[in-house]
C-alpha cells in the first residue's frame, strides 16, 4: 500500500508504550483549530485542510492503533493499517454525514473494516506473544524474588490472554478489542460494526468466558 502518494504528508508509525504519539507537523494555523469539533475538523479535511487532518490524526491515532495491533496481533502490521485507515479518512472526509453519526465511530469503523479487508486478504496470524507489548520491568531496588515471580507470572498470563485472543473468531475477537481497547460503549461499537446491540452483548459474553477459560487452563497447567 502507497500511502504517501495518497496522503497530504507521511503518518509516522505509532510505537505502544510511546510517552507521547508521534504525529504530523502542523503549521502555527493548526492552533486556532486545536479546539475545533471533530465534525469541523472532517468538513475542513473534506476541502484538503493539511492542519485539520494533523489534528484528526493526532486525536485518534493512539487509539486507533491500539484496535488495530489487537486485531492483527503485530506491531508492523498495525502501522501498515493505521497508514491505510487515515489514507482511506483523508479519501472519504467528503462522505461523512454528521446527522447520520459522530465521527469517532465513522473513523473506527474505517480502521476496523481496513483490518478486515487485510485480514481476508492475508489471514495472517501473529504468534503467541502479548499484544500489550508488555515488557519485564524488573525492579531495580526491593521487592526481591516475590515481586519477580509476581511479575513473570503476569507476564505469562498476558501472553496466553493475548493468544487466546488471537484464536477467536473475527467477530467475537472485534467486539472484546473495541470494548476494552477504548472503553467504547455498546452503542457506538454498534454504530462501528453495523451490528445490533443485543448481539454485541453476546458475542462480548461468549468471547470473555472463552478468554477467562483459555486463562484457566493455563493457571493449572503452572501448578
Amino acid at each position: 500500500m502507497n500511502t504517501t502518494a495518497v496522503l497530504p504528508f507521511p503518518l509516522p508509525g505509532l510505537r505502544v508504550g510511546d510517552s507521547a504519539a508521534r504525529e504530523p507537523r502542523r503549521s502555527p494555523a493548526s492552533a486556532a483549530l486545536a479546539s475545533a469539533s471533530d465534525d469541523a475538523l472532517v468538513a475542513r479535511v473534506a476541502r484538503g485542510d493539511r492542519d485539520a487532518f494533523a489534528l484528526l490524526y493526532e486525536r485518534y491515532a493512539r487509539p486507533v492503533f491500539g484496535v488495530l495491533l489487537r486485531l492483527g496481533g503485530q506491531r508492523a502490521l498495525a502501522e501498515e493499517w493505521l497508514q491505510e485507515a487515515f489514507t482511506r479518512v483523508w479519501l472519504a472526509a467528503g462522505t461523512h454525514d454528521a446527522a447520520r453519526g459522530a465521527v469517532r465511530p465513522w473513523i473506527f469503523a474505517i480502521a476496523l473494516n481496513t483490518a478486515r479487508s487485510e485480514l481476508a486478504r492475508k489471514r495472517h496470524r501473529a504468534p503467541h506473544v502479548s499484544l500489550d507489548a508488555a515488557r519485564l520491568d524488573l525492579p531495580d531496588r526491593g521487592g526481591g524474588e516475590p515481586r519477580l515471580a509476581e511479575r513473570l507470572d503476569a507476564e505469562r498470563r498476558s501472553a496466553t490472554l493475548a493468544a487466546a485472543l488471537l484464536d477467536l473468531p473475527d467477530y467475537l475477537r472485534e467486539v472484546v478489542v473495541l470494548r476494552c481497547s477504548r472503553e467504547l460503549s455498546f452503542a457506538e461499537i454498534a454504530d462501528v460494526t453495523g451490528s445490533p446491540q443485543g448481539t454485541l452483548k453476546s458475542r462480548f459474553h461468549r468471547a470473555t468466558q472463552a478468554l477467562k477459560a483459555a486463562v484457566a487452563r493455563r493457571d493449572r497447567g503452572t501448578r
